[in-house]
């Protein structure tokens, strides 16, 4: 296979990165185009990146400040130049099986499928990579660039949207490692849910008891049953729970937000 030959851009949005990106940027050496946008990063993430521009690899390192999740994202398209893109994070690789889904898909003359799912396999902190056989998230990260968009008033959780037909890619998964810790993952899991409750509001979306009673138990279940994270053992089990908390806190954000009936 062919280094950087894809018609692919992938796009990296990033801040202080320095320990995850490296490993991003190998997995996605088939890419003809690597669009990088720093945010303002001081922990040695402009260095790696500029350390793989002179191993060769085509990247583009750009600097925008922080418009937020969405428009930063946007920017990172606007700069793409290749007719298929991929939406990577830092912290996630592209696995074997899924790079040579990837060359495939873009190399073929069928356009029908203008975007195209792919799966992702976190990993639990104490565990490793989620069981493979837990029904991994799919989340739309291949798309072709022409004709895609993004919501920009969505403050988290913001994904590319594509007209016509969708797919999903069925080899390969995408490896999402990060180490993080209870505390953390309760912390994110606060400030997320402050973000998707403005979103919510702003969308003039009202809260309901019913929902904020049954939401969080039935996310829950959805993650240990349905999922079957219950596979990973007590991780899976701590996993549902910050899943559920997330679901709870957003539930209850909404609410007050609507008896003081101002943003969150």
């Amino acid at each position: 296979m062919t280094r950087f030959a894809s018609p692919v851009s992938a796009l990296i949005i990033c801040v202080n990165e320095a320990d995850m990106i490296g490993p991003c940027l190998e997995s996605i050496d088939f890419c003809a185009e690597i669009i990088v946008v720093d945010s303002g990063s001081t922990d040695g993430t402009i260095e790696c990146v500029k350390s793989y521009i002179a191993k060769g690899y085509p990247i583009r390192l750009l600097h925008n400040d922080w418009p937020g999740f969405p428009r930063q994202r946007q920017f990172s398209l606007d700069h793409a130049t290749q007719p298929w893109c991929l939406s990577i994070d830092p912290d996630e690789r592209v696995d074997d099986q899924l790079r040579q889904s990837i060359v495939a898909i873009t190399q073929a003359a069928d356009d029908k499928i203008r975007g195209w799912y792919i799966r992702r396999r976190d990993w639990l902190k104490g565990y490793g990579y989620a069981h493979r056989w837990v029904l991994h998230n799919r989340l739309m990260r291949l798309f072709r660039r022409e004709g895609a968009t993004i919501d920009l008033t969505a403050r988290v959780h913001e994904a590319f949207q594509v007209p016509d037909e969708t797919g999903t890619i069925e080899e390969g998964v995408l490896l999402h490692r990060r180490e993080i810790s209870v505390e953390e993952d309760l912390a994110r899991a606060n400030a997320y849910s402050s973000l998707k409750a403005v979103t919510l509001v702003e969308k003039g979306k009202k809260p309901g008891l019913v929902r904020l009673v049954l939401s969080p138990f039935g996310n829950f279940l959805k993650f240990y049953l349905a999922k079957r994270y219950f596979l990973c053992g007590r991780h899976g089990f701590v996993y549902s729970m910050s899943v559920m908390i997330y679901s709870f806190a957003t539930e209850a954000k909404l609410y007050e937000a609507s008896e003081r009936n101002d943003p969150v």
